[in-house]
């Protein structure tokens, strides 16, 4: 006698009545929206990480080109510095150029004689006795990154008067 096994595995039929609803309980026309959804959501989600990369990449640049700027103000403001310290700098008959070099950066420090006036009151010389030669200087300045910043200053430089 031969015995036969059979073997019935779990078939699920679904099958729609008339409002289109299947016998698990869903609408048969929603099936794989979760994966639609899961999808579109982690598009957004590659979107917000590509624009967040490219936000921090912008400020990033914006903080060096800040940087530069700052470090090349601040050699135009040692040259200016420098140049009080210059001998013949500061000449009544001719303009004068000089140029100093920083690490990472060089300024051309231009001063002008512009004219003669009294001493400001309270500086302690005697209008009698002295006069202020009033210059213009002009400081500028340039980085390794190409980065440019011009400062004006005026200086008095007090003298005595010919008699």
């Amino acid at each position: 006698m031969t015995t036969v096994r059979l073997k019935l595995s779990k078939c699920r039929v679904d099958t729609k009545n008339d409002q289109g609803i299947g016998t698990t309980g869903v609408p048969a026309y929603q099936r794989g929206v979760a994966l639609i959804m899961s999808l579109v959501i982690l598009l957004i989600l590659t979107i917000l990480g590509i624009t967040a990369m490219r936000t921090s990449s912008l400020q990033e640049k914006m903080s060096a080109n800040v940087q530069e700027s700052t470090r090349v103000f601040e050699i135009a403001e040692s040259g200016l510095q420098k140049s009080l310290g210059t001998a013949g700098a500061f000449d009544l008959d001719t303009a004068t150029s000089n140029n100093y070099s920083y690490n990472g950066g060089s300024t051309t420090v231009a001063t002008q004689y512009l004219q003669m006036s009294p001493p400001k009151r309270g500086s302690g010389y005697s209008s009698i006795d002295y006069d202020g030669a009033n210059f213009d200087q002009t400081s500028t300045a340039t980085g390794l990154a190409g980065a440019k910043a011009t400062i004006h200053r005026g200086v008095v430089q007090i003298v005595g008067k010919s008699k």
